[in-house]
């Protein structure tokens, strides 16, 4: 019995030997593990040049039925996988390293007013939100929002104002200026936002970070700032977490709806602060205009408003105008030796708006519900919201006062601004 079971080993181990043979050859073990690749959340990523809808999602996957010839044992031939895009939620573009995301905004403000301040406008062709504001006196200033890019080099760097409050809580950002007074700092002690003010006034001094290339006693228009300066200090004070930046849509074909409009011109201050947008149907973008020094009262003797980093002449793919309270603060600010009282911005709530993109204007809604953060939503007449231009934006930021005309595709705006000197009181 003991041989005959032997046997019968011997005779199923022979058999186990040839089916072996006969049988595909094992595939070679991986040196490393495969990279794992995360299921896309939009459709396939283009260059970071070419934009994309922010809101795309891809079809669902479909499962391949198999051949008749496949079997267990034979794995499929590998696939490319495509790696889902980055999206800037602020531009709608795709972003070729995500990990520019991953960093808090920097809210940088930007001088505008007088004229010749003009000549040393830094970086502002590669923010991916402007923000102009009239400020106090006839002075108008730029709020610009960095995300997606980093130059060296951005300024005129000036002092904040309180519409800065709400962006920043609007955008989470770091609030970079050259100071401001003591009621607006205040101001930003009372928000909780005073430790992301990086100022002169709150001890941030010398280069990189603010490099005043020339007293401030002789001029106040050499401040200047650097990007990637800025975010290894938010690092370095704990601060550089990516914030919720989700509400806007985007989609390269402009909505129906909307009215041809060639041309949107604002008068900030009696034909002395001019900006004017127009439409170039060639690039599919709003070229921006600015008065000059020989602009005469009642005349628009205008010039394109050029990056001095750049040389090129500023463009935006929308061009927004919000109307927002503009509410007088018993808050001095000084401006070329002369006091004025400043106004609050109030960017909460909601309130008309005009969206201008590819030689179209849209009008809508804009809502703010939250006063700690929150980018404001930009809604139309059924309170859904209007997809933007893949690309820049500018808000032009008027009280619901000013006069506005449209007609022949021209929009047209005079900054109206409540009356602020009858406060009582300068105290903050």
């Amino acid at each position: 019995m003991r041989q005959a079971y032997r046997a019968t080993v011997i005779k199923v181990f022979l058999t186990a030997l040839l089916l072996g043979a006969c049988g595909p050859a094992p595939a070679a073990s991986p040196t490393s593990a495969p990279e794992t690749t995360a299921a896309p959340t939009a459709t396939t990523a283009p260059p970071s040049s070419t934009p994309v809808p922010a809101s795309a999602t891809p079809p669902e996957p479909t499962a391949t039925p198999a051949s008749a010839t496949d079997t267990a044992t034979v794995a499929p031939p590998p696939t490319e996988t495509a790696t889902p895009a980055a999206i800037n939620p602020l531009t709608g573009l795709a972003v070729g390293d995500p990990a520019v995301l991953e960093r808090r905004p920097l809210a940088i403000k930007v001088a505008h007013f007088p004229r010749h301040v003009r000549a040393a406008q830094v970086g502002l062709s590669l923010a991916d939100n402007v923000w102009e504001h009239y400020a106090e006196g006839g002075t108008v200033r730029f709020t610009a929002i960095f995300l997606s890019q980093a130059p060296e080099r951005i300024g005129n760097v000036r002092s904040a104002r309180l519409i800065d409050i709400h962006l920043g809580y609007a955008y989470g950002a770091m609030v970079v200026a050259s100071g401001s007074s003591s009621g607006t700092l205040a101001r930003f002690r009372e928000a909780g936002l005073y430790d992301r003010l990086i100022a002169e006034a709150t001890g941030y001094k010398g280069c990189p970070i603010l490099c005043r290339e020339e007293a401030a006693a002789v001029t106040t228009d050499k401040l200047f700032t650097n990007a990637p300066a800025l975010w290894a200090l938010t690092t370095q004070l704990g601060l550089n977490t990516p914030q919720d930046l989700s509400g806007w849509a985007f989609d390269p074909a402009a909505p129906a709806g909307g009215t041809a409009a060639s041309t949107v011109h604002i008068d900030f201050q009696l034909n002395n602060t001019l900006t004017e947008w127009r439409y170039d149907a060639a690039s599919g973008r709003y070229a921006r205009w600015i008065d000059t020094p020989e602009t005469a009262a009642g005349a628009e003797n205008l010039a394109p408003h050029v990056d001095t980093l750049t040389g090129e002449a500023l463009t935006a793919a929308n061009v927004v105008v919000i109307y927002a309270p503009y509410i007088p603060s018993n808050i001095w600010e000084e401006e070329g030796g002369t006091r004025h009282y400043s106004y609050d911005v109030v960017l909460t709530g909601s309130g008309p708006a005009r969206l201008f993109r590819d030689g179209q204007m849209y009008a809508l809604t804009w809502e703010r519900a939250e006063t700690t953060s929150g980018l404001p939503r930009l809604l139309d007449a059924n309170g859904r919201p209007v997809a933007l231009k893949p690309g820049n934006t500018w808000f032009e930021a008027l009280d619901p006062d000013s006069p506005t005309t449209f007609a022949d595709g021209r929009f047209q705006a005079r900054s109206k601004v409540p009356d602020a000197s009858a406060l009582p009181t300068a105290t903050p």
